[in-house]
């Protein structure tokens, strides 16, 4: 395989073990619909801190109230080092 969908074991340290086990890129899968954005944005950075290459997120940005602002959130976190709390304030000032 060129790269590994996995899911996200929950926390960054278990996760680091799976990336290490890994000869491939490894990225996570988005899994059940999350109850909310802080959930979302913590597993990516979780994932993302413990050397994943990116996500495979489905649901829970398709079923999301504002799917191209979540994208976004996400993507700022994956592609430059974005905070938990800076997508959540992102997030929250386009309901303005």
């Amino acid at each position: 395989a060129d790269i590994i969908k996995v899911p996200y074991t929950g926390s960054s340290e278990s996760f680091q073990e799976v990336v290490e086990g890994c000869f491939v890129p490894v990225v996570i899968a988005g899994g059940e619909k999350m109850e909310n954005d802080q959930d979302i944005l913590e597993m990516v950075k979780g994932a993302i801190a413990a050397g994943g290459a990116g996500v495979s997120i489905g649901r829970n940005v398709f079923q999301h109230k504002d799917p191209t602002k979540i994208v976004h959130s996400i993507s700022k976190i994956v592609h430059n080092g974005s905070t938990v709390e800076e997508g959540l304030k992102e997030l929250e000032e386009g309901k303005k």
